[in-house]
């Protein structure tokens, strides 16, 4: 089987309109870059049946030729504006049922409220219907169920939420496992690796278009930016010209390149039997949350202290007021003294501290907004602290001091076993 055209559609009229940003269709396309298959085509609709049914319609004539998949997010809501099943019941001439789970999980949900079954509006229990015969993807984060329906050999419309958090949870966790057993991947062999603070158009510059003409023929890449790190993609039938660009790339940055730092933290803490704890200031307990977001991680992460004032540093860990004082609290001197005091709080082999101005206000002229000091702690005693002048808002700042904070543990980690 070849590999299928894919076609993202996003509807809502508030994308179309403008007062809305579509970030779910992006978004799936790079999960699918990574995943090994190319999106051909992004569409908005307006939340319009015919519209939608018509393009729909020529998608699936489309597929007579060659093997479709159509990802379409939105219209799955219990608002009169929700068209996503109408229409597609219309394109299959199919009668739709409920899906039973779903109803529990809906009626659980008004209970919890003090509600009963049949206070639910009819238009709300539609979230749980989907076509006849469909593989259909549950919904853990809300209502709405998605479905898989066929539309032609080997050819499929998969219906989501537009709500992102739901449709990354469906996409991640139900339809990935059926796309791999559904579709070839073009035999492609993939390498990622993340730089750090670094932007995305330097990298580009200096790297890709520079090696252009000696790396990249027959070479797909991609490039992600995240906060604090892009993730840098390549793709080849050939598993040798990816190695290569692989030692090129360490060539060219051994300092800021990482491979996935979350998986391979959450990993090498549980193989080693080492811990950690935290002290955080200007992230507000971000870095801590990352730590204990994969299942698991009550084995190394001891627990975390949350001092956002002076007052907080001062008798929860011990930072002197003299150092205060003299240095404030946003300070390589503050960094390791919040440092020392969780070591002695914990007595853990990890301690990481995090203390800046995450804006918008609280800079100077000498710390200005985005002033970041990042202390670290190692087992064998040893304390250094970083220096970072983040760009960004205050949401940017905080994610890339607590992902950078987790990029310094990797460093560490790694030269443990070099």
């Amino acid at each position: 089987m070849e590999a299928p055209y894919i076609v993202i559609i996003a509807t809502g009229s508030e994308i179309t309109a403008g007062r809305s940003l579509d970030t779910n269709s992006g978004w799936m396309a790079n999960q699918l870059f990574e995943l090994g298959w190319k999106v051909k085509k992004f569409i908005a609709l307006p939340d319009d049946p015919e519209l939608i049914l018509t393009e729909l319609q020529t998608l699936k004539r489309f597929s007579e030729t060659r093997p479709v998949l159509v990802l379409m997010t939105g219209g799955l809501g219990p608002t009169e504006d929700d068209y996503t099943l109408e229409t597609v019941l219309k394109l299959s001439g199919k009668k739709s049922y409920s899906v039973e789970k779903a109803k529990i999980r809906l009626q659980r949900i008004y209970e919890s409220r003090g509600k009963q079954y049949s206070d639910i509006l009819p238009t709300v229990i539609r979230q749980t219907h989907v076509p006849e015969d469909c593989k259909t993807l549950d919904n853990n984060v809300g209502i709405a169920v998605g479905f898989v329906e066929p539309i032609g050999v080997d050819s499929y419309l998969v219906c989501m939420p537009g709500v992102p958090s739901e449709m990354k949870e469906m996409f991640t966790r139900r339809l990935t496992p059926e796309l791999k057993r559904i579709y070839p991947r073009e035999n492609l062999v993939q390498k990622t690796k993340w730089l750090w603070n670094i932007g995305e158009s330097l990298y580009q510059k200096d790297f890709v278009e520079a090696n252009r003409e000696r790396l990249f023929s027959e070479v797909d890449w991609g490039v992600t930016a995240n906060r604090g790190y892009i993730k840098c993609i390549f793709q080849s039938t050939n598993a040798e010209k990816l190695e290569h660009i692989v030692r090129e790339l360490e060539n060219q940055y051994p300092k800021i390149i990482s491979d996935d730092v979350f998986t391979y933290v959450h990993e090498e803490l549980l193989a080693k039997k080492l811990t950690i704890a935290v002290g955080e200031s200007c992230t507000g307990g971000l870095l801590g949350k990352k730590l204990t977001e994969t299942p698991g991680s009550s084995s190394y992460f001891i627990g975390g202290f949350l001092t956002y004032s002076n007052e907080m540093k001062e008798s929860l860990l011990g930072v002197s007021r003299e150092i205060l004082n003299q240095y404030g609290a946003v300070s390589k001197e503050t960094a390791e003294a919040m440092v020392k005091g969780i070591f002695e709080k914990t007595n853990s082999d990890y301690c990481i501290s995090i203390t800046g101005i995450a804006g918008p206000d609280g800079g100077t002229d000498t710390k200005p907004v985005g002033t970041v000091w990042i202390g670290l702690k190692t087992p064998d005693g040893s304390i250094e602290s970083h220096l970072y002048l983040f760009p960004g808002n205050r949401e940017g700042i905080r994610e890339n001091a607590s992902n950078t904070a987790l990029f310094l543990l990797y460093q560490s980690l790694k030269q443990r076993i070099v």
